[in-house]
């Protein structure tokens, strides 16, 4: 495969793709993929010619670097991604890199549905880091490779497939998702089964913490990385399912089950699951949506 770009040895791969009506509107899709292999000539910035087109200044880049090592200046900002890392950026920013010799990762760049929000969100789970590592890197992995798989072999994922697997990608890019059989794990499980036994009481992200044995800060990091809620959010989500369980199968009234969902008042319940429901619960129970 031809690879008109300096720096770039002719084992590696890129492949480009168009998206339809279709995924522009309701899917996320690729727009360019490769595997590359790289020397100490390699390098990129957005004030390429490529750079400046609108198929690519537009959209999310992501690398995994799979050897050596990148340099890298984003908004103004030097960094170095190394073995194992990923990179994350958007096109529209100023950036530039430049690879070292033995260079090898793969990359995808990438829009659709809500991923700029998604590409902030992941960012501020990684402090603001455009270069992290991830628990998820063998997953993360298998998707790119099936990706640049399905173009070697002539036989394209459809649109939807595409969709589902950027979807996937992005997922793992913001949640660190549970591994079997770890202490860690255990804990995490423990405390979701502790606040679901403990709904009716007036718990705290304390008392939880305590109960898993981790202090609170750290149980509430370890909690959102694994869940995507802050302890305290999943608290109150779960209230609010049981409450709208008691409004739609029970004939209590709207201030008994505020007290067995957790409340100290009828006032703080009513105003909690308008906040989160959008509506009143004595419409809820009128309409249960």
């Amino acid at each position: 495969m031809l690879i008109p770009e300096t720096g770039v040895h002719q084992i590696s791969e890129r492949y480009f793709f168009t998206p339809s009506s279709l995924a522009r509107e309701l899917f996320y899709y690729p727009t360019r993929c490769g595997h590359y292999f790289c020397d100490h000539t390699y390098s990129f910035s957005h004030q390429s010619e490529i750079a400046r087109e609108s198929d690519h200044n537009n959209h999310i880049m992501l690398f995994l670097m799979l050897d050596g090592a990148m340099e890298l200046e984003i908004s103004h900002t030097k960094m170095l991604a190394a073995r194992g890392q990923v990179v994350l950026f958007d096109c529209l920013q100023p950036y530039q890199y430049q690879a070292s010799d033995g260079s090898e990762f793969i990359w995808l760049l990438f829009n659709g549905l809500n991923t700029r929000p998604f590409y902030r969100r992941i960012l501020r789970s990684r402090g603001g880091k455009h270069v992290f590592s991830t628990p998820s890197h063998t997953e993360v992995l298998r998707l790119l490779q099936s990706l640049l798989s399905s173009c070697a072999s002539g036989e394209r994922m459809s649109e939807a497939a595409c969709s589902q697997l950027l979807h996937r990608l992005l997922c793992l890019l913001l949640l660190t998702e549970p591994q079997p059989q770890t202490a860690e794990n255990d804990r995490i499980t423990q405390s979701i089964r502790y606040m679901n036994a403990h709904l009716c009481e007036s718990i705290t992200v304390q008392e939880v913490a305590e109960a898993v044995n981790w202090s609170q800060a750290h149980f509430s990091r370890e909690f959102k990385a694994h869940t995507g809620y802050s302890p305290y959010e999943y608290i109150v989500l779960r209230r609010i399912d049981r409450a709208k369980h008691m409004l739609t199968a029970t004939r209590m009234t709207v201030k008994e089950i505020a007290y067995h969902t957790g409340y100290n008042s009828e006032e703080n319940f009513i105003h909690s699951f308008q906040k989160n429901v959008g509506i009143s619960p004595t419409l809820f129970r009128k309409f249960p949506i």
